[in-house]
């Protein structure tokens, strides 16, 4: 490949992802869309974004509210297969060419969305965490909470932890997140990452501001918030 064929590849790539993502999420949409669901009711959130103490943004792609739980689920849309493990900071995208790319594991980006949806809900519920997979290209990694797009209805409606939440709880819970809703455009929202990426290279805690400090734990070293227990962010 030629370098100017290369330099247009890289300036494409960001919107090329972009439309992706927002092609997998609508795929996402369509299947939890409550009117489809028979029986099983349920309300639907889509691309919510939250604003945190902090004035940092942070995007949930959806949140499925239901009598047996609260879902937040992460979309993923991409080719080829899969590999990674839930303690993986970074999972690969092997592709048929012979081409491989990393990306951040979803699980762990999951876990800053649902730590602030549980301060919007003043930590009243357990949330779910689930990914899933828009190419149903999921049997390779080992983790029961990331699925593909055809099993996630199925997830969903079979899930069982004991958890019940009653009719009019299930409404409370929706009026109090989409309340919650930040107004943000989504240019703002973007410049909020970069911003969140400069701060943790410069060793400050994005979730609260706190130092990051290098620690020893069960999967070698990483760097935790200054504040824990009270946050509990870890970068690797």
């Amino acid at each position: 490949m030629s370098l100017l064929k290369r330099i247009i590849k890289m300036a494409a790539k960001p919107a090329i992802n972009k439309h992706k993502g927002k092609v997998g999420e609508r795929k996402v949409d369509q299947v939890l869309n409550p009117i489809f669901w028979g029986k099983f009711d349920h309300h639907q959130i889509n691309d919510l974004i939250l604003m945190d103490e902090q004035g940092k943004s942070h995007q949930i792609d959806h949140i499925v509210i239901a009598n047996n739980g609260i879902f937040c689920i992460e979309t993923k849309n991409f080719i080829g297969y899969i590999l990674g493990s839930e303690n993986q900071d970074k999972w690969v995208q092997c592709l048929f060419n012979g081409e491989k790319h990393s990306f951040l594991n979803p699980l762990k980006q999951n876990k800053s969305h649902i730590y602030h949806l549980n301060k919007v809900l003043k930590n009243q519920y357990k949330i779910n965490s689930l990914v899933v997979m828009v190419q149903n290209n999921a049997d390779k990694i080992q983790c029961p909470n990331v699925v593909n797009l055809v099993d996630l209805k199925k997830y969903i409606t079979s899930f069982n932890d004991g958890t019940f939440i009653s009719d009019e709880e299930m409404d409370q819970i929706y009026d109090t997140i989409v309340l919650s809703a930040s107004k943000i455009k989504n240019k703002e929202h973007v410049k909020n990452i970069h911003q969140t990426k400069n701060e943790i290279k410069k060793g400050i805690c994005p979730r609260c501001g706190g130092n990051l400090v290098k620690r020893n734990g069960k999967y070698g070293e990483f760097f935790g918030c200054s504040n824990f227990p009270n946050c509990k962010f870890i970068l690797k």
